[in-house]
């Protein structure tokens, strides 16, 4: 973490690789040579922590808060490392109880009030329930966010409902963004959300700090008794304290202050408590260590609260009129101060951009009239929105539906995309997927998923509890990939190859799918993807993006050799699979029709029942299928120097199986497959040092609704469940096989 505290530059815990640390190192931009040193402050300071977000306050105390330790915990402290006028550095727990843990935020000081935005939780989440604003007022010693003054941590997440559909909360919903305070203005720039790179502006008002220098700054002015009597000591204007800035000569380079926010509030806003940065000397007898911060800070307080109450009082009794805070500001019917380039819709008659100021395109607008606990944080936006352009509909695909933990089925089946966009999307993929080869070369770490069909629900589980494909998320430090199987059988397998297609644009070289046997427009045409293209986009649009999808998948790569030692495919080896370099020698684009016995082997054979079954068996799920046993797994890993097969294709109850003394791994990633097998998910994590451990998610018990209570949801079940009825999903491995006059076999296909 690096930040600046003229002219000192200072750095604070960073990482070594993964290995955290506490130091602390400043580099002292006045006095040349220029040589970074090692700071000892003394006290109990943080502990070791990376992505934490410091900000110096303008009397000099800087604040380090948030971060992730050496397990990826993320903190909710915060401390503050002052120095004295003897050179030596002081850490202090900041008081109060923050919010919520986070790190990736930012955080600006407006005053003596530090706001805190955004961050992350690990795992692809951020901080996204009405914490996701926060501010520590250092004055009176307690953290407050958009609720209340917090006593005790949050542990709810974030509702509309409950919000009360306030567009702060998930706006502010962000990781690694820029933020800086101009005045009373906070800015906030960019940032991550859900794996989007933001390109958006945020402007918000502490109307809290505005409204407290205007009227303390006029009760200062308009009542000397009220300061004698209620700001005694140094904590008051002195008179041998001049009412405006003293300039003094200043080193060449040095950074010089304008004028202080509350010089009447804040007595001492002038003295710094770093003899380099000391604007003011004198013959004053103050402790400026951080004994002096905590005292200061609590005479601050008291004196805001007072002034404060003496200016409104005057206010109601028509004594007071309070004044333009600055050139250029313009003050409402309500008295508060409004800077010209945020004009209030409700409170201001002509809405026109003065000359000279131009909004960015995307800037969020802060309404005049706020209020809550914070004082006047942001409470009302309202975001100009332009129309999206084709590269952009990857980017609506993820920032709707990749959302790990607060995704829920939609109310109405109509899906989100139209024609045209599904298009752009496909031409999209489908570029990226043609330059790729049949056999795509991928690097560990990797995480690798199996059947989804469908169960979007169990896909955004899996990316919650281990990690999404974002750079929120561990997108940036691990690969994904899918084995196939993405339609058909579950209720929403438009968004679950959307939202991986979207993926893929998105992170070309990250995320990688490979063709599964579903894949194919006579199979899908029969096991529900179809019927549902047609049912949520109409019978036109529907046939149309089935039609555009099939297309696409006849392009899509189909296997993975990982590191030269495990190769990842659908379905088997077959009977016809020997060497790698014969799926290598597979031209796409391919049909099923058109593919030849290698091709039905990859994407459709099976092992066989045990380790004890040997050899070609015929497969239970058609004519000129196979099941290959154990010595076929050997004799294909000897011929091609590999040590793993790992293939989807059938389900198992526990999410993973061995096979072939654990040469070959079946995965299946889709829980309680078709609402009747009970099963668990899961997914391979492939480390560096090719370690491979599953990751498991149980099915979630059944909801509790009613037809009355949720019609749509009954009629989006009813099809469903009678598709899987009458053409049964194969049953999950180890259990009875179906014969070949079963709707679900092959045969019968």
């Amino acid at each position: 973490m690096f930040t600046v505290l003229q002219p000192l530059a200072i750095i604070f815990c960073a990482n070594l690789g993964k290995q955290p640390l506490a130091d602390v190192w400043a580099l002292d931009t006045a006095a040349k040579p220029y040589e970074w040193r090692k700071l000892e402050p003394e006290g109990e300071g943080p502990p070791p922590c990376m992505y934490a977000t410091a900000s110096a306050r303008s009397d000099g105390l800087l604040l380090l808060c948030g971060g992730r330790d050496a397990n990826s915990v993320p903190l909710a402290s915060a401390y503050g490392l002052a120095k004295h006028r003897d050179g030596r550095w002081e850490w202090a727990i900041a008081p109060g109880v923050s919010p919520s843990p986070r790190y990736q935020h930012a955080a600006v000081f407006v005053n003596a009030r530090l706001h805190v935005s955004g961050g992350a939780l690990g795992g692809g989440r951020m901080v996204e329930d009405l914490s996701s604003v926060a501010v520590l007022d250092t004055a009176a010693g307690v953290w407050c966010d958009t609720k209340s003054v917090v006593t005790s941590p949050r542990t709810g997440r974030y509702s509309a409902d409950a919000a009360g559909g306030d567009a702060a909360v998930e706006l502010t919903r962000r990781c690694r963004h820029a933020a800086a305070a101009v005045g009373e203005l906070i800015f906030i720039y960019g940032g991550l959300r859900g794996g989007v790179l933001l390109d958006d502006l945020l402007v918000a008002e502490d109307l809290a700090a505005a409204e407290t220098t205007s009227a303390a700054s006029h009760a200062a002015a308009a009542s000397s008794n009220v300061q004698a009597g209620r700001l005694p000591g140094r904590f008051g204007f002195a008179d041998e304290r001049p009412r405006q800035i003293i300039t003094e000569a200043v080193p060449d380079g040095a950074v010089v202050l304008g004028n202080p926010v509350a010089p009447p509030i804040n007595g001492d806003m002038y003295t710094d408590i770093s003899t380099e940065n000391a604007m003011l000397q004198g013959s004053r007898r103050l402790s400026k260590g951080v004994e002096y911060l905590v005292e200061a800070s609590a005479a601050e307080a008291e004196a805001i609260c007072a002034t404060l109450a003496a200016a409104k009082a005057r206010q109601v009794n028509g004594e007071v009129e309070v004044p333009d805070r600055d050139r250029g500001a313009e003050a409402t019917p309500s008295g508060k101060q409004i800077s010209t380039l945020i004009k209030p819709d409700s409170d201001v008659s002509n809405n026109s951009t003065p000359a000279g100021v131009r909004l960015h395109h995307r800037a969020v607008v802060v309404a005049a009239e706020t209020s809550g606990a914070l004082g006047g944080m942001v409470r009302q936006l309202r975001s100009i929105n332009l129309r999206m352009k084709d590269d952009d509909v990857p980017k609506k695909v993820i920032d709707h539906l990749l959302k790990p933990r607060g995704w829920k089925p939609p109310v109405r089946r109509q899906f989100f995309l139209d024609c045209n966009e599904l298009a752009d999307l496909c031409d999209s993929a489908e570029q990226i997927f043609s330059s790729e080869p049949s056999v795509i070369q991928l690097r560990a770490p990797i995480k690798i998923f199996g059947d989804l069909h469908g169960q979007f629900g169990d896909l955004m589980r899996l990316f919650d509890e281990y990690g999404s494909p974002s750079t929120a998320g561990d997108i940036a430090y691990i690969d994904y990939l899918f084995l196939g199987d993405y339609v058909d059988r579950g209720q929403h397998s438009l968004e679950t190859i959307t939202l991986l297609l979207a993926l893929k644009v998105e992170y070309p070289h990250n995320i990688h799918l490979i063709r599964g046997n579903h894949e194919a427009a006579d199979i899908n045409a029969l096991f529900g993807f179809r019927i549902e293209c047609i049912e949520r986009m109409g019978e036109r649009d529907g046939i149309w993006a089935w039609h555009r999808i099939n297309r696409l998948f006849n392009w899509l790569p189909l296997a993975a050799l990982i590191e030269k030692k495990i190769i990842c495919m659908h379905g088997g080896i077959g009977r016809s699979i020997n060497h790698v370099e014969q799926i290598e020698n597979l031209q796409r684009p391919i049909t099923m029709e058109a593919g030849s016995v290698v091709l039905m082997d990859l994407l459709w054979s099976d092992p066989t029942e045990n380790d004890s079954v040997e050899g070609l068996r015929p497969n239970a799920r058609g004519p000129g299928l196979v099941t290959f046993g154990p010595d076929r797994v050997m004799e294909f890993c000897n011929n091609n120097d590999l040590q793993l097969i790992v293939r989807a294709h059938e389900c198992v109850m526990d999410g993973f199986e061995r096979f072939a003394q654990g040469h070959l791994i079946t995965l299946f990633s889709a829980t309680n497959y078709c609402g009747t097998a009970n099963n668990a998910g899961a997914i391979l994590v492939l480390g560096r040092d090719l370690v491979v451990v599953p990751k498991l998610i149980h099915p979630l018990p059944p909801a509790i609704s009613s037809p009355e209570a949720s019609p749509e949801r009954h009629i989006e079940d009813t099809w469903m469940q009678e598709l899987n009825a009458n053409r049964p999903p194969t049953p999950t491995r180890g259990r009875p096989q179906v014969t070949a006059n079963d709707r679900s076999s092959l045969a019968w296909i």
